[in-house]
């Protein structure tokens, strides 16, 4: 394992070898990234490391930080940068109402407005090309859909 100082600048991730240098050793875009939160790690008695993994688009990689505090404000500044938006800060998620071909329904209501919706939560590492079009047919028509009740795919990511 190998330590290294980071510093990000818009979309993109500087590492140095030290803190101070003035020329980085490789640069890394955020564009298109994914962020996953890891497990902590306990090295020895002595020592815990707080890892979160930056998922690109060709790779992965897991970074390691010495306090919980410090991998947190990265993460948050990860976030930030990419983003990211997640169901369960927008929707309170409740029971299943049922389970089709890519995944199952769900009952949400939406924590500003209270209004309540459906949600289908999908498992999209298990669809094949052929259910991916489908899918994304599915979606498409969801889009055009002019039921109050219905959610539309893009009303999760509003606000």
């Amino acid at each position: 394992m190998k330590t290294y100082w980071f510093v990000l600048l818009g979309k993109e991730l500087y590492s140095y070898k030290m803190k101070g240098d003035s020329k980085h050793k490789e640069m890394q875009s955020l564009v298109g990234v994914h962020l996953k939160n890891e497990l902590e790690e306990i090295v020895d008695t002595n020592t815990v490391l707080y890892p979160f993994m930056l998922i690109f688009p060709d790779k992965r990689r897991i970074y390691y930080l010495k306090n919980k505090a410090e991998k947190e404000r990265w993460m948050d500044a990860v976030k930030k940068v990419i983003g990211y938006a997640n169901l369960y800060d927008f929707y309170e998620v409740g029971k299943n109402l049922g389970q089709g071909k890519y995944g199952i329904v769900k009952f949400a209501t939406h924590k500003r407005t209270g209004r309540e919706v459906a949600i289908k939560i999908i498992k999209k590492k298990e669809l094949n090309l052929k259910d991916l079009e489908l899918l994304k047919r599915e979606i498409e028509v969801l889009k055009i859909c002019v039921h109050p009740n219905i959610i539309k795919m893009y009303d999760l990511f509003e606000n």
